[in-house]
């Protein structure tokens, strides 16, 4: 099957070619897997892709929340009644669908890291009602939402020569504004907290992790220094209290885990780590009502745990072949 090359460049460590925390060849999962497989591995074929080229369809009795799953093997995006996680949907026609965010209004948005473009949805809706894109744009993954103005920021991993940075769309329309910094290497998650904040993560020249703050209103990123030691970057989102920062390699292992952190001026606290327990590579997670849905690229699997709290997972969604990421979408009152 014939796909456009995933351009991954050739940076100064192994990791950095990698979307996932792993390096080197993909293994069937296991007790507990040694090498995680890797998105590159994915783009350029070593990893085999099966797109679902079924028509886009939604159960017509559709409930308030909605989980939505992206499944870049299969080019699809997957609909679950939440948190119950029965199938009701699906949505096809993508290519790559990697990041996901949702708006005030439960509109989706889904990036599709195969062509850089970003795709709208409305909340159980099978139809795209806005589609964006630039020309300066390399690899994109994450995506948020500003709550206080409806803008939307999108992570571009970049290239050796531009490196990194994030992309913001005023009111979700139009061209963006690109936002670079010195440090930053390769840009992988983003997300806003309720004040217009916008935190991204990614690594530096060396290959270690990054966090930056773009404070509302402001035109540049500042870096961000973590009291945290974080294996690899992971999804960034505002669960209500704190800025949960995913790490997809918790201690340096081959376990998940997200943060719990506040920040104050240039630094930044951790008060609490939801450690996935089973997880191998969870790479954007999405957190409504005491729980997260952790979509996970080792097992193929999606799994869902209380959160905070963690630990075991209390559902798990088989089937899937290439998860990245996992949101939550609530209709709108």
């Amino acid at each position: 099957m014939s796909r456009p090359t995933f351009r991954r460049h050739a940076l100064s460590l192994g990791a950095l070619c990698l979307i996932l925390s792993g390096c080197g060849g993909f293994q069937a999962p296991a007790a507990s897997p040694a090498v995680p497989p890797s998105f590159a591995e994915f783009r350029n074929g070593t990893i085999p892709k099966h797109p679902d080229r079924a028509a886009s369809w939604i159960a017509p009795a559709t409930q308030k929340e909605i989980l939505y799953l992206s499944d870049a093997g299969a080019d699809a995006v997957y609909l679950y009644a939440y948190p119950s996680v029965r199938r009701i949907g699906k949505l096809t026609n993508l290519q790559d669908p990697s990041g996901l965010c949702t708006d005030a209004a439960g509109n989706v948005w889904v990036v599709e890291t195969g062509i850089s473009h970003i795709v709208k949805y409305a909340h159980a809706g099978t139809k795209k009602i806005a589609n964006l894109t630039d020309s300066g744009f390399h690899d994109l993954l994450g995506c948020s939402v500003d709550p206080t103005t409806g803008n939307l920021a999108v992570a571009d991993l970049g290239d050796p020569t531009g490196g990194g940075n994030v992309a913001i769309y005023a009111d979700a329309k139009g061209t963006p504004k690109r936002y670079k910094s010195a440090d930053l290497q390769a840009a992988y998650f983003c997300g806003y907290d309720d004040s217009g904040n916008l935190f991204v993560d990614g690594i530096d020249a060396a290959g270690a992790f990054l966090l930056l703050e773009l404070p509302a209103a402001s035109s540049s990123l500042q870096t961000i220094a973590l009291d945290q030691s974080v294996g690899f970057p992971g999804g960034i989102e505002w669960d209500g209290q704190y800025v949960a920062i995913g790490d997809q390699a918790y201690q340096s292992g081959n376990t998940s885990a997200i943060y719990q952190v506040s920040v104050s001026g240039s630094n930044a606290t951790v008060h609490g780590t939801t450690v996935l327990t089973g997880s191998c590579d969870v790479l954007q997670f999405g957190i409504s009502g005491g729980t997260v849905g952790a979509p996970d690229a080792c097992y193929n699997t999606a799994s869902l745990y209380s959160y905070p709290a963690g630990g075991s997972p209390t559902d798990t969604i088989t089937g899937l072949q290439y998860p990245v990421a996992a949101a939550v979408s609530i209709a709108a009152k």
